[in-house]
Formats: C-alpha cells, sequence, structure tokens
C-alpha cells in the first residue's frame, strides 16, 4: 500500500502518458536502429533532417536516461517569424533557446531528444536539422588526391588528419609562425626544428656543449610551445611542409590550401641554405639526426624534396645507404623523382638520388589541370623517369646498370599553392608565383615532383594514423597496389599509378595492427595472416568526385618485378619487413647478406610476363587490366632465395622487367647515363622544367 501510495501522484499528473510516450519512441529508436526495419514513423519525424532523424534512432536506449547525452542542439526554422508559443514550448518542454536568427525564420535551441518529436509536430516548424560542426571546402589538393574523403566517413574511417604523426621535413627550413602550420589552439605544429647548415664544426667544447644545451632546451619548448623554428630564407621547405600537413581553412569563396595532414606535427630539419643549396653530406647528418630522434618526436615519415647526384650505384651512394638505414629503423622514407624528365626529349633514366634507392617511396608529378577529377590527369613532362641508371663496374670492368623500376607512384605537383614563408628567395626572383597574403599568412604556387613528394609524405601520415603498426615497405605496397592507372602513361613514366588516399586507407584499415611489433619480436613468419581479426579484402575500386575506377592491383618488388593479386595483403611476405632488400639476386637483412629465405607467398601473381616485349615501357593501364582479366602466372610455391639463386615454383627466376641494353628508344626519347649534378651537392628540385623552373605546365 505504501508503494502504490508513492507512485500515484506520478500517475495523478498525467507522467504516466508521456513515460509511455518516451518508452514507445526509445522502442522505436532500438528497433529501427538495430533491424532496420522501416515502421509508421510518429508525427514530426518526416521534418527531421536525415542526420538528426539517425541522432535519434541510433541511439542506445540507455542514452535516454542518461541527462549528460540525452540533449541535442538543433536548428528550428520555422513556417513565417518564430512565433511566441514556440519559444515557450521550447522552454516548457525542458529545452533552452540559444540564438534567433535574422537571416531565416528560426531558431537554434538545446533540446531533450524525448522532446525533439513533440517541438517537430508543431504547425509552426517547418524542419528541424542537427546543429553539426561546419567543416571547409576541401582544399583541391584533397580533392584530388581523395584526402577530402577520409575527412568524412569511409567504411567507418573518419577524421584522418595525422594527429600524432610527425613528419620530418628536410629541406631549407620551415617558417613555424607561418598561419599553415598552427594547430586548432594556435599553436605552432612545428615542435622540433635542427639546422644542420648553420652547424659550425671548429667549435671550442665548450661552445658544443653549450649548442647541445641550447639544442636540447630549444627541442623542449617546443614540445610544450610549438615554437621552434628555422629561417627559411629559400621558401621551398615551408611550402613542401605545408603541402604535406598545411592546415589553411577555407576563406570567404576561398576553398583555402589545405593539406594532406593537416594535423600532423612537422620536424624542421635545414640541410639547405638560403640559395636551395646544401652538401650531400649535411643531408646524411639531418637522415642521422631524424633517426637518433624518431621516438622523441614520433617521426613516421621523413621527405626528402631534393636531389643528388645519382651517376653511382644505389649500393654504393652513400646517401641511399642512409636512407635505408633509416627504412630499416622504420621510418618511411619519401623523396622526390626529380624534375629531368624532358630536355628537350623525353629523358628516362632520370631519376636523382636518394630516389633512385629501392627502400624508398619515390614520386613522380602529375598534373590535375586544376581540376578534382581525376580523368583528365597525365604526369608532366618535367617528371623524371626510370628506370635508374646508377652504375658500378664489375670484376671485368663493364659497366652495370642498376635499372630498377622507379617512379613508385605519381601524386600532384604541378600548380600546387601552399604556404610562402616570409621574404622568401623564390617568391622575390618570382613575384607571379605569389597567390595571396604576405608574411605569416602568405601562400604561393609551384610545380615539381618536390611537390608530389610531400602530398605521398602527408598520405604516409594518414595510413599511420589509421594502422600505427604499418611498416614502411608494407606501406608502399598499399600505396603502389591502390593507386589509379593514367591513360598512355608507361610503368617508369607513372610507377604503378597515381595516388589514391581513399582506396590505401580502406586497404590499411584492414591489415593487422601489430605488424611492425610482430616482425621486432619474430612472431610473424611468411605466410601468416595479414588481415586483422574478423576483416576482408576491400572492394579494389574507389569513388572519387562522381569518378569510379579501378585499382591498379600491381606492386614493385625486387627492384625489376611485378607482382599483384590480393595474396599480397592477405598473408605476411616477407619484404614487408623494413630490415629486408631484395633487388634482383640480392638480398640482405639488416645489411647482412642472406642466403636462403622465403620472400613471397604462394598465390601471388607474377605479372612479369605482361609487360610483353615493350619491357619497362608497358603501360600501366596493360598491365592492370591484364591482370583483371586473369592473365599473369600465379606461384604455387611463390618465390624464395636459395644459394644465390631465385626460385620460383622450383625454377630459376628471370631478371624481371629490365631495359635492355641497346635498345632502341622511340623518336623524341632519350636514354640518360645517371643524373651526374654538381659532385656533393644537394639541390631543392627545381620547381618545374629546368627551362622555365617555377611556372609548372598547363
Amino acid at each position: 500500500m505504501r508503494k502504490a501510495h508513492f507512485l500515484k501522484p506520478w500517475f495523478d499528473h498525467g507522467l504516466r502518458r508521456v513515460f509511455a510516450i518516451i518508452l514507445a519512441v526509445a522502442l522505436l529508436s532500438a528497433v529501427v536502429a538495430r533491424n532496420g526495419v522501416r515502421a509508421q514513423q510518429p508525427a514530426g519525424f518526416a521534418k527531421l533532417s536525415v542526420a538528426l532523424q539517425q541522432e535519434l534512432t541510433a541511439s542506445d536506449l540507455l542514452v535516454w536516461s542518461n541527462p549528460s547525452k540525452g540533449t541535442v542542439q538543433v536548428l528550428i526554422q520555422t513556417v513565417g517569424p518564430v512565433s511566441a508559443g514556440l519559444l515557450a514550448a521550447v522552454t516548457l518542454y525542458g529545452g533552452s533557446v540559444v540564438r534567433q536568427f535574422t537571416s531565416i525564420n528560426g531558431i537554434l535551441a538545446q533540446l531533450p531528444k524525448t522532446s525533439v518529436l513533440t517541438i517537430a509536430a508543431r504547425s509552426d516548424v517547418e524542419r528541424m536539422s542537427a546543429d553539426h560542426l561546419a567543416q571547409q571546402s576541401s582544399s583541391h589538393l584533397e580533392a584530388a588526391t581523395g584526402a577530402n574523403v577520409v575527412r568524412s566517413s569511409v567504411s567507418g574511417i573518419s577524421n584522418l588528419d595525422g594527429t600524432g604523426v610527425g613528419i620530418a621535413i628536410l629541406d631549407s627550413g620551415i617558417m613555424a609562425g607561418h598561419s599553415d602550420f598552427k594547430n586548432a589552439w594556435g599553436a605552432s605544429r612545428v615542435v622540433a626544428s635542427k639546422d644542420i647548415v648553420s652547424s659550425n664544426t671548429n667549435l671550442t667544447v665548450f661552445e658544443a656543449l653549450l649548442g647541445i644545451v641550447i639544442q636540447i632546451v630549444g627541442d623542449l619548448l617546443g614540445l610544450l610551445f610549438g615554437n621552434n623554428s628555422n629561417d627559411d630564407g629559400y621558401g621551398h621547405g615551408s611550402h613542401v611542409a605545408g603541402t604535406a600537413a598545411g592546415r589553411s581553412a577555407a576563406s570567404g569563396s576561398s576553398r583555402g590550401y589545405m593539406g594532406i595532414a593537416p594535423n600532423a606535427n612537422l620536424i624542421d630539419v635545414r640541410v639547405l641554405d638560403s640559395r636551395g643549396l646544401g652538401q650531400t653530406s649535411d643531408v646524411i647528418s639531418g637522415i642521422d639526426w631524424v633517426i637518433a630522434n624518431k621516438t622523441a618526436y614520433n617521426i613516421s615519415v621523413m621527405n626528402l624534396s631534393l636531389g643528388a647526384a645519382s651517376a653511382e650505384s644505389y649500393l654504393t651512394d652513400p646517401l641511399c645507404r642512409a636512407v635505408r638505414r633509416a627504412v630499416a629503423s622504420g621510418i618511411t622514407v619519401v623523396a622526390a623523382a626529380g624534375n629531368y624528365g624532358s630536355s628537350p626529349f623525353e629523358l628516362y633514366g632520370s631519376i636523382t638520388s636518394p630516389g633512385d634507392d629501392p627502400a624508398v617511396i619515390t614520386v613522380g608529378s602529375a598534373n590535375t589541370h586544376q581540376t578534382d577529377a581525376r580523368g583528365d590527369d597525365t604526369v608532366n613532362m618535367f617528371s623524371s623517369r626510370g628506370p635508374t641508371r646508377g652504375y658500378s663496374f664489375d670484376a671485368t670492368g663493364t659497366k652495370q646498370y642498376d635499372n630498377l623500376l622507379k617512379p613508385d607512384l605519381i601524386a600532384p605537383g604541378n600548380k600546387i599553392v601552399s604556404a610562402e614563408s616570409s621574404g622568401c628567395y623564390i617568391a622575390k626572383q618570382y613575384p607571379q608565383l605569389c597567390v595571396s597574403g604576405s608574411g605569416s599568412t602568405g601562400f604561393m604556387q609551384l610545380s615539381g615532383t618536390s611537390i608530389a613528394a610531400p602530398t605521398v609524405a602527408g598520405a604516409v601520415a594518414l595510413l599511420r594514423q589509421e594502422n600505427p603498426g604499418l611498416t614502411p615497405p608494407l606501406i608502399k605496397a598499399i600505396l603502389q597496389y591502390t593507386a589509379e592507372q593514367v591513360p598512355k602513361a608507361n610503368i617508369v613514366e607513372q610507377g604503378a599509378g597515381l595516388l589514391n588516399i581513399e582506396g590505401a586507407v580502406r586497404l590499411a584499415a584492414v591489415l593487422r595492427h601489430d605488424v611492425s611489433t610482430a616482425i621486432s619480436l619474430g612472431t610473424i613468419h611468411v605466410g601468416n595472416t595479414l588481415l586483422a581479426s574478423n576483416s576482408t579484402m576491400p572492394a579494389p575500386v574507389s569513388t572519387l568526385d562522381g569518378q569510379t575506377f579501378n585499382w591498379g592491383g600491381y606492386i614493385f618488388a625486387g627492384g625489376s618485378h611485378v607482382l599483384a593479386g590480393a595474396a599480397l595483403f592477405k598473408q605476411y611476405q616477407l619484404v614487408y619487413n623494413p630490415a629486408v632488400v631484395w633487388v634482383r639476386n640480392s638480398v640482405t637483412i639488416n645489411g647482412s647478406p642472406s642466403t636462403n629465405c622465403q620472400l613471397i607467398t604462394s598465390n601471388v601473381i607474377d605479372a612479369d610476363v605482361l609487360a610483353g616485349s615493350s619491357s619497362v615501357f608497358v603501360a600501366g593501364t596493360a598491365v592492370s587490366n591484364g591482370i583483371l582479366a586473369g592473365q599473369g602466372i600465379q606461384f604455387t610455391q611463390g618465390i624464395t632465395f636459395s644459394s644465390g639463386i631465385m626460385l620460383a615454383d622450383g625454377t630459376a627466376m628471370g631478371e624481371g622487367l629490365a631495359l635492355a641494353e641497346g635498345l632502341a628508344l622511340a623518336e623524341g626519347m632519350v636514354l640518360a647515363e645517371g643524373m651526374a649534378l654538381a659532385e656533393g651537392l644537394a639541390l631543392a628540385e627545381s620547381l618545374g622544367s629546368t627551362e622555365n623552373p617555377n611556372l609548372g605546365e598547363p
């Protein structure tokens, strides 16, 4: 009796009816959300925006009883001017009016979710929408690469912006105070800086120790306040950094110049001077510093938009050796291919160092023709072509060329707008490149493979944010496999194709997140599953800007081989170990020769045969279409290296795709003998063609 008496006031005041309505709506929400059943909706439901409908129907039953999660901010548009009755009703049903508008008939209100349908059912309410965060329009670079898609939602993947990932930029410096490098709270994302160029080796012991102390204090301040800065008198480094990780939001009618990973941390390593020049030794010292500090700043990717002499084989080139060590340490190295693709004929064999090293991701330049749609994209004529032409001499004195397949892929690198450092040399020499603003808000337009490279570096940051366990060679394979084929471009012009961030992120998401750790612990072996638990391979197609296209579906391996097939990512391959370098009949692990190991599992497809007599000049579309048509040879035993011989299914494996010496090139094509730049000199990649270095191509 006492219990019934206690509940009686609830029912006497009509709350029984309210409770019944609440319970009915909650149950309806659960049914719709969990079972997808289309039931007759209550009054007012049709007036809700789709997003607001989902906000209500997708909520768990517990949310209705949780005051901290039981409200929603809504935009209520009315039929005619906002009535006093509506304002009163919002308050009556437990809500509050946040703002009343003058440009539209409506209000912004905070409402309990249990009251949304009641307010929506009013005759003076026309429409109700959730008050979502207004986001800027995608920049051209984001839209052209698919980065804009992974900002919103791709099969449950969302909001990838590079958060927590460190990108080391080895260049002419970064203007840390530029607006492009601020985070959401206005602090600089340049968390550390190291000036190799200005380092003085003729110091006393006291001066050297003082310099170390100053550097440590500066790094700590950078971590706390993001105020580290190197001067960027040339302007190249700041533009490169902005392409990889700039944060320029839309303003007014401008789309903004957002980079690929706009919330990644930047590590500024100055290895080029105010004219874009530096010694190769400076670059190597910069690489050493990055390796030593990779843990402190979570450096996952290093960008090298510079080039040095590549006449020497990758085997002995000191810059190549340095980047291989960086890759073996777990850092993904992205390098510009070079801007020597035409001089004046189409120049093959023009890849510069360190882009000619098999361990790095070498990037050529694509021309988007300033459209977001990818159907008109082409390879820039200035973009360096493969194969690599570094060489050594054998015991008989015969010159032996490396002839490795490069570049690895291409990315937008023509007329890209990014940060302009204050008073930079480039802007002074070519004022027509300045696009808007000045000082800390200035932007300019540059072209070159040095701009395409940081586009890929930013993409690597997104992949590492999505799946921190990815290794450098696995990242390269993902980027190649998901790339789109450019019509009429051969594989030493475009590599495996055009960067496709949307596809790469989806593929990365289904793979194990512990690969790197498992390799270091020795708990993963060739043939073990590479897919995450309960995951399957994603559909090998992407849709960007309304265009649907197939992934290329192949990767480069062993320096001169083309491999394909989903088995590449269903099972662990030894070549995904960053300490492994495989080039033809040479395999090293941590720099030491290996004599017996399985590199590739069964069911992987040998796509070398699809090249036919055209060898490295085969069109990427021919390779990709052949794979889709079921051509190529499926390995039944995989690829094994045994006693200095590469074996596939028990037989000796061929040399793969190579440029036969003495092969006649088509008219208008020239074969370089290696890019012999000034000995020991590293150059910022020229910003376009050598004849007109800063204007790019139409």
